[in-house]
């Protein structure tokens, strides 16, 4: 089966489309993978009119004073649909960013366009940029190169590295989102190493992170997204309110900030921070060569005793008082210390 056969089968809305246009791109560099591509980018004379031809709900993508593309959304696929640059393909693959992303198949006769040697950098695992000036055109593809690198095994060719360098800085003038949704996917590819060598390479690290990242620091690779921002960010607040973190992520990492500086028996610790965090933090303690084991508690645990019963065994009135031996006798649980109604009831008249 021919390359463009193959993707018409798996997109069957571009069977509909007016004659003229190619898919370009990640479905391109993805099938020469051997990776099944899940989405699917298409060049065209008239991307609205394609985009049109495709599916009756059509998306516009950018802001009103910059067209990016056209999106549609079926139940399986994401099709998206830009205007050919200078209606000329090769003027196209020309002003992308990599060789793997610059080759195109025409949807008209199958054609393979190849001007860059992008199946050359596939079958070498190499990330090479087209012309250094690309960059210029969105910096966030600096951050791009790294991505590309770690999730899909590969390394960045070293002129392509030296134009990063050069031109890390601009990462900043990114929208703050688009940089979050990077860093997202470069961190949770389970190459956490490979990510703080390349971001280290790149001179990202200083413009992202405030300094040098040092990839032989850590010892494990297997972190989430939120025990890599953990490792490498020290204000977690104001690097969150810079990059538009959520809430939840911002929650994720100071938890897991807070349980590495603990010392000694961490389940109640673990206890208050839950059970998605807590499961998170092992391979934390293995990425900073610290034993991983640990001793979790039991998350469905709930106090023995309620608010009047603590108040009546211990003779105390609602208070502060109240809140903290309620609170004490919880830890005690959790610690294994109290574990009956009746060790409860004697353990808050002690401590009451």
């Amino acid at each position: 089966m021919s390359l463009r056969d193959d993707l018409l089968r798996r997109f069957p809305r571009l069977q509909a489309i007016p004659p003229g246009c190619y898919v370009v791109g990640g479905a391109i560099r993805d099938s020469h993978l051997g990776v099944p591509p899940r989405d699917v980018d298409v060049a065209a004379p008239d991307a609205l009119a394609a985009a049109s031809a495709a599916g009756r709900r059509v998306i516009r993508l950018g802001t009103a004073g910059h067209l990016s593309a056209w999106r549609v959304v079926d139940a399986e696929h994401v099709y998206d649909f830009a205007d050919l640059l200078d209606a000329d393909i090769a003027a196209d693959l020309a002003r992308r960013d990599f060789t793997v992303n610059a080759m195109a198949v025409s949807l008209d006769d199958g054609a393979l366009l190849d001007p860059h040697r992008g199946r050359d950098d596939i079958e070498a695992r190499i990330v090479r940029m087209i012309d250094a000036s690309n960059f210029d055109d969105d910096p966030l593809r600096c951050l791009k190169a790294v991505r590309m690198a770690v999730t899909l095994g590969m390394e960045i060719e070293e002129g392509t590295l030296e134009a990063i360098r050069s031109r890390a800085p601009a990462i900043l003038s990114v929208a703050a989102e688009r940089v979050t949704y990077e860093l997202a996917v470069v961190f949770a590819a389970g190459r956490f190493r490979k990510a703080v060598d390349l971001l280290h390479q790149t001179g990202l690290d200083r413009v992202l992170f405030g300094g040098h990242l040092d990839s032989g620091k850590f010892f494990a690779d297997d972190v989430t997204l939120a025990g890599a921002l953990a490792l490498l960010v020290r204000d977690p607040r104001a690097y969150a309110k810079r990059w538009r973190w959520s809430q939840a992520v911002l929650r994720e990492v100071g938890a897991l900030q807070g349980l590495l500086g603990v010392d000694g028996d961490r389940r109640v610790a673990l206890y208050d921070a839950g059970e998605e965090v807590a499961r998170q933090l092992p391979p934390l303690l293995r990425a900073t060569g610290r034993p991983p084991q640990l001793e979790m508690p039991d998350f469905s645990l709930s106090s023995l005793l309620n608010g009047e019963e603590i108040a009546a065994a211990a003779s105390l009135s609602p208070g502060p008082e109240l809140g903290r031996v309620k609170r004490a006798l919880l830890e005690a649980q959790i610690r294994g210390e109290v574990t009956t109604r009746e060790q409860a009831l004697a353990f808050v008249k002690q401590t009451g």
